[in-house]
């Protein structure tokens, strides 16, 4: 037991072969492309932020918690006293007896209320409960001129005109204290989180008159209030309905123009609202006074070629879409030639201008061709003019856009077909795993013993001598064509009887039709060349004459090439360029450089989206030979195998690649697969914190029918945007 212990102890690691990344959901030579991309230009509308919800609601909501709770507490306090029946009781002895004898309350009464010895009479007929008779005592003392607060659990009762010697309290902020001192003023400092203090100081002396004092601070934008617990309280909820920002509750839009330019559609917008009975802000009105001085505000931003428009209701935002949409279009009877700008979002300005060039020339030129250098006056350093009869492009390389000189109608349709080119570019993701089996006398070929397992689970094989590869004559190749799976398991079969190596497993993305390269190794000097100089060199007492020796740099290790081709149908063909080099010092070299071993695999492929091609065939030969035996009788011709032991080993290795590639058709494929090779790493490579979610551009918004005027049978001519119905459609049908 302890023998099998240590021998399993010692046994080496077994090699595994990295599982394979699971395929995005959803990938496919279509995803990731709107469908609507390619559509005509038009009028884009997006949703602006809104200004935060106003407090009023949830202040409502608060109040009704408040009243609930009181009316708990009232419904408590419905059990039924008893009656009462005083007469001529003198007004000390009458607040003594009522709270404390028969309402049970702990009552405080002033030295100047409990002196006083006018009489009073109070009958209450029926049987009462405390509720009603402590509102009824209240109203009772206070024809008296004597106040009874409730402070906490405690009843004092005091002259009505009494301040009880209590200091001011002064707070910051809006909110109130819980258990308010109905009997200590408040001052209380408020500072305005979104509009003036003037705004809201009008609106309280309005409201509350002498009874909440209200002082201004400029400097701080505040409100200094002072005033009783329930009147402060009140004022503080009015700050809260009115500190809010005046655009609070609006709805708002932006609009991109295509054609126009944002001045002249929001002054065309405006004019066509004004004219149909809106009350629309004058432009550049609002950058000066603020506020929602109109219903409608169009406010055009020139930097972003953007109009933000602002209305109450959805319904008006609407009505003004439409009515961008009508106005927004080329003017077909236009004459002569005006300036579009497009911005190019997935490709490079330069190469799509080329691609226009060729389209609108009606040549197919090279496409090593390049764009004509700025026309004389116009372009400069990073643009360039390409010139097409009628038409006119210019490249700005700094801001990636294209400026194109057209008629409208012509640049209607050069804008249709630059959204179509202008897409995400595709990407291959190239899994390459470099495999070494170890074959013995008994062995058949790795790769045939692979097609033959491969074969009893229905894979398609192809094979032949060399198979097309640059690999010479050094065996034959074979593809197996399966899923991932099946040739995997094969490999690890053999990789658990020690009879195969994963030398390694390297995972490469490459952008469409680009050539993508990794490197692990190290690069090794080799002598390429040597001469004599012709000077001597003395080293203490040897003399040599000099040498000039060349040394390049070789590349060793793992290197691998692939460049890819996607097509649509999820085919891709791929160069592969695979090597796996070493250097090692031996005697065989030429002035004294390394020798290298390499096994290197060049080959064109086309292969489906995720599945595995295996390649083989390249084999190579250890042989050794060894004496041992009795020194110097060993060594007897003949005689000497009597006292030598000879010994003969050989080894056999062949490589074996597998290549899966995967088609990535955006970011959110490509997200995806990294999102599987960290699971397939394991917890430690998971991100720290989770992505942020990716922003859809929003698709392109079809232009909808324009709504008819009125309920009149629609005519046969187009008819413009027609106002939103209103409130009470029964007296505008009436009033026509």
């Amino acid at each position: 037991m302890a023998l099998a212990a240590t021998l399993a102890a010692c046994a080496p690691l077994q090699p595994v072969i990295p599982p394979s990344l699971p395929l995005p959901a959803g990938s496919g030579s279509t995803a990731g492309i709107d469908p609507t991309a390619a559509r005509n230009s038009s009028l884009r509308v997006t949703p602006l932020p809104q200004p935060p919800e106003s407090q009023a609601s949830r202040l409502q909501q608060q109040r009704i918690a408040q009243d609930a709770a009181e009316l708990r507490q009232q419904a408590a306090s419905q059990e039924d006293v008893a009656a009462i029946n005083l007469q001529q009781v003198p007004l000390g002895t009458f607040i003594q007896v009522v709270y404390a004898e028969i309402l049970k309350r702990n009552v405080n009464i002033d030295p100047a209320v409990l002196s006083r010895t006018e009489p009073v009479t109070f009958r209450s007929g029926a049987v009462q409960s405390a509720a009603q008779l402590d509102n009824a005592l209240k109203l009772l003392l206070k024809s008296y001129g004597v106040a009874a607060i409730d402070v906490g659990g405690l009843v004092r009762v005091v002259p009505d005109n009494a301040q009880v010697g209590n200091l001011p309290e002064l707070r910051r902020g809006t909110l109130s204290p819980d258990t308010p001192l109905p009997l200590r003023p408040v001052f209380q400092l408020v500072e305005m989180q979104t509009v003036r203090q003037s705004d809201v100081a009008g609106w309280l002396k309005t409201l509350f008159g002498s009874r909440v004092t209200v002082q201004e601070d400029i400097g701080r934008n505040a409100l200094l209030l002072s005033g009783s617990p329930d009147n402060m309280q009140a004022a503080l909820e009015t700050i809260r309905v009115l500190d809010q920002p005046l655009m609070s509750g609006r709805r708002s839009i932006a609009l991109t123009p295509a054609y126009w330019s944002v001045d002249d559609l929001a002054r065309r917008l405006n004019e066509v609202l004004t004219a149909q009975g809106y009350a629309v802000a004058p432009l550049g009105s609002l950058s000066q006074q603020g506020g929602v001085r109109y219903p409608v505000v169009l406010l055009p931003v020139a930097g972003t070629n953007q109009i933000f428009v602002f209305a109450a209701t959805d319904e008006v935002l609407k009505h003004v879409e439409n009515w961008a949409r009508t106005l927004d279009r080329p003017n077909e009877r236009g004459i002569g030639k005006n300036y579009f700008t497009y911005q190019v979002k997935h490709k490079d300005a330069g190469a799509l201008a080329k691609t226009l060039e060729q389209l609108l020339s009606g040549q197919a030129r090279p496409a090593a061709a390049t764009a004509t250098a700025g026309a004389s006056g116009q372009g400069g350093a990073g643009t360039g003019t390409t010139s097409t009869g009628a038409t006119s492009v210019v490249v700005d390389q700094s801001s990636n856009m294209l400026i194109f000189q057209a008629a409208a109608d012509e640049y209607s349709q050069i804008s249709a077909l630059l959204q179509t080119l202008d897409r995400p570019a595709k990407a291959a993701l190239i899994e390459v795993t470099v495999a070494e089996l170890s074959l013995t006398d008994t062995s058949q070929l790795g790769v045939e013993w692979l097609a033959t397992h491969a074969m009893s689970s229905g894979a398609t094989i192809i094979g032949g001598t060399s198979g097309g590869l640059s690999i010479g004559s050094a065996g034959a190749t074979f593809k197996v064509l399966d899923t991932v799976g099946g040739v995997r398991a094969t490999l690890n079969a053999l990789a658990s009887n020690n009879q195969a190596t994963i030398l390694s497993s390297p995972r490469v993305q490459a952008r469409n039709g680009e050539t993508a390269t990794i490197q692990v190794g190290q690069e090794v000097p080799i002598i390429t060349s040597q001469q004599t100089t012709g000077s001597t060199v003395v080293t203490g007492t040897t003399t040599a004459n000099s040498v000039l020796q060349t040394i390049q740099y070789r590349n060793t290790g793992v290197i691998l090439k692939v460049k890819p081709v996607i097509h649509s149908g999820d085919q891709i063909d791929l160069e592969v360029q695979q090597e796996v080099s070493a250097a090692a010092s031996t005697n065989t070299g030429v002035n004294n450089s390394p020798t290298f071993s390499t096994r290197k695999l060049d080959t064109k492929l086309t292969l489906r989206n995720g599945s595995t091609v295996l390649m083989g065939g390249l084999i190579s030969n250890d042989d050794s030979k060894g004496q041992a035996g009795i020194p110097l009788l060993k060594d007897i011709p003949i005689l000497g195998t009597l006292f030598s032991t000879q010994t003969k080993s050989g080894t056999r290795r062949e490589l074996v690649v597998l290549i899966t590639p995967y088609i990535l058709n955006d970011s959110h494929d490509a997200e995806a697969m990294t999102d599987a090779f960290r699971r397939m790493l394991g917890p430690w490579a998971a991100p720290t914190t989770a992505p942020a979610p990716a922003t859809v551009p929003a698709a392109p918004v079809t232009p909808a029918p324009l709504p008819a005027p009125s309920p009149a049978p629609a005519p046969v001519l187009t008819t413009p945007p027609a106002a939103p119905p209103a409130s009470a459609p029964e007296a505008v049908k009436s009033a026509s």
